[in-house]
């Protein structure tokens, strides 16, 4: 993408023009960033055939071994999405090599980080009754990655996670979910929270709507391979999941470029 194509990405945006804004991106970058992605596609097939071709007894123990390492992957492309895109915007072309050399330079940090997260999450959702609480944390933290790519080590080490602020509501700030939260933020995931704090809805809205745009291929081939074999079925599945990933992931970047923007905003107002 040439200076002149590269739009301004760093502004306020409604969901309609991080959706748009995605697809040009990833329409400008096609080859680079279905490159970046396809690190995945080996992962994301192996776990995908394998929970086709193994009985639904087994798949309750085996999802769990699989799922682990995939997220780790997982972490590592959209960590690599994050950095190609936080490129384009500085106005520069994102190349395979230099984004994921900037990807394992922080690699421990994004893994502890990821993983950390992960544990916070899904203990709460194993509880049943935790769920919610889940799903208002993965929320908070969900720009993690996006934090890590494209601040400084200075700017993360600066945040006291002893005493970190929660704002809001008594319940939230003194409760057990402020100890909670405190017990399983990292660094990133604290500023992540900070962007999310008071726009909690709308963020929540905006990621669902970018995940269900990024669902109708998927859906699509499922309908498609419906009648063949189910390992025929999961490698489809698993092509088309990597071909959309940067969709997603773009997205992800330019919301969190969006609740920056509007953070930028309220602090110059103050």
């Amino acid at each position: 993408m040439t200076s002149a194509q590269t739009p301004q990405l760093r502004r306020p945006m409604d969901v309609g023009q991080i959706i748009d804004g995605a697809i040009r991106l990833y329409r400008l970058n096609f080859g680079e960033f279905l490159a970046m992605a396809a690190v995945a596609l080996p992962f994301v097939a192996l776990v995908f055939v394998v929970d086709a071709a193994i009985s639904p007894h087994v798949a309750t123990t085996a999802a769990p071994l699989l799922f682990i390492p995939l997220f780790g992957v997982l972490v590592v492309t959209q960590a690599a999405m994050a950095r190609a895109v936080a490129d384009v915007a500085d106005g520069n072309r994102p190349e395979f090599n230099s984004v994921y050399a900037r990807v394992f330079q922080r690699l421990r940090t994004l893994l502890a980080s990821g993983y950390r997260l992960l544990v916070g999450v899904m203990v709460l959702f194993i509880t049943v009754i935790g769920i919610p609480f889940g799903i208002y944390l993965a929320v908070r933290w969900v720009f993690f990655s996006q934090v890590i790519m494209t601040e400084s080590e200075s700017t993360l080490q600066a945040i006291d996670l002893q005493h970190l602020p929660i704002s809001g509501p008594n319940w939230k700030r003194t409760g057990p979910l402020a100890a909670y939260e405190r017990g399983f933020s990292s660094q990133a995931s604290a500023i992540s929270a900070r962007l999310v704090e008071g726009v909690w809805w709308r963020t929540f809205g905006g990621l669902l709507i970018v995940n269900v745009v990024a669902g109708i291929p998927a859906l699509a081939v499922q309908l498609a391979f419906f009648a063949a074999s189910p390992i025929g079925a999961a490698l489809a599945s698993a092509v088309v999941a990597v071909i959309v990933f940067p969709f997603t992931a773009t997205a992800y970047t330019l919301l969190f470029f969006d609740l920056q923007s509007r953070e930028r905003e309220r602090v110059s107002i103050a």
